[in-house]
Parts: C-alpha cells; sequence; structure tokens
C-alpha cells in the first residue's frame, strides 16, 4: 500500500503547487505560447510508463519500506522548492511562455532539472519498497530515457530562447538532472 500512497503524495504535491503558482488572480487571460517542443511528450509518457511498471508490476512487494518513505519525504520537500522557485515559470510540458524567465537560483543553481531528479528519487523511493531488483532496473532504465529526451527538448527550447545566457548557466550547473550524467 506505501508504493500507492507515496505516489498519491507526490502528485498531490504537484497539484498543491500547480494551484500556488500557475492560478491566474482576476481571471487574467491566458499565457501566449511562443514555442512548444511536443517530443517532450513522448518523454513524458515513457517516465510515466517506468512508473505504472514499478507500481504495477507482478511479484511480491517487499524491501525497504523505511528507507523509501524517506526518500520519499526528501523528493516531495525537494520538488516542492523546486517547483515554488520556478513559479510561473513552471508547465508540465516544454513550453516557452511568454515574458518567460529564465530561473536559476535555489535547486536550478545546483542542477538544471531538479524536479526530474526528485522524480527519479521518487521512482527510486517506489523500487526500494518494491525490492524487485529486474522491475527496478527496467523502470529506472526507461524512466532515464523518458527523462534525457525531455531535458533535451526543454534545453533546446531554453537555448533558443536565452542564447547566450543558457549556455552560461548550463556551464555553471555542470549536471542536468542526475550528478553525473552531462
Amino acid at each position: 500500500m506505501a508504493p500507492y500512497l507515496i505516489w498519491v503524495a507526490f502528485f498531490a504535491t504537484f497539484y498543491w503547487c500547480h494551484r500556488q503558482v500557475r492560478t491566474r488572480p482576476g481571471g487574467d487571460a491566458p499565457e501566449k505560447r511562443v514555442k512548444r517542443d511536443r517530443s517532450s511528450d513522448a518523454g513524458m509518457a515513457l517516465q510515466f510508463a517506468a512508473v505504472l511498471i514499478v507500481l504495477f508490476a507482478p511479484g511480491p512487494v517487499h524491501g525497504y519500506p523505511f528507507a523509501g518513505i524517506a526518500l520519499t519525504v526528501a523528493c516531495i520537500l525537494w520538488v516542492r522548492w523546486s517547483l515554488l522557485e520556478l513559479g510561473r515559470q513552471w508547465r508540465v510540458q516544454a513550453v516557452i511562455a511568454e515574458g518567460h524567465e529564465l530561473i536559476t537560483g535555489g535547486p536550478y543553481g545546483w542542477v538544471r532539472h531538479p524536479v526530474y531528479l526528485g522524480f527519479l528519487g521518487m521512482l527510486l523511493a517506489t523500487a526500494l519498497m518494491r525490492g524487485d531488483f529486474v522491475t527496478n532496473v527496467v523502470a529506472v532504465a526507461l524512466f532515464n530515457v523518458g527523462t534525457e529526451i525531455r531535458v533535451r527538448a526543454e534545453e533546446k527550447l531554453l537555448s533558443e530562447a536565452f542564447g547566450q545566457k543558457f549556455r552560461d548557466y548550463q556551464g555553471s550547473t555542470r549536471w542536468a538532472y542526475l550528478p553525473g550524467l552531462r
């Protein structure tokens, strides 16, 4: 039961942050999208498939529930901080909107895509609880392929929108979302 509940808590955090930063007071007009990269949708589908695999693969659920719960709490706090730092720049899809700003503070000073790091942590927390090695390896590999697709799409858009400012930011952070990867 715990693996399912942690995802409810995780997505509740997403919803809460969405309500905090994306709700338009006073019925403002919808934002104008300047550019979108639809390839990130395929990456999102792979990430979602990885979560489904780790949650619903056949086999007993055993493992390390306390370690999984501890990692869950850390990831939820990390993602919450990341989303609040993004503020109105936060999008589920790879989009550049009118007035888009490049966010480089808070967790974005350490990794360029800290939400993906938190999402990966959640997947690993679930894997810790499940304890099924083969399922976990498949899910993490699939998740990382999806994340790479999304990172490349987003970084392409950010590079086009912010030019040298984004390239300087890339050079100052070393890692896209996972220490040791790009």
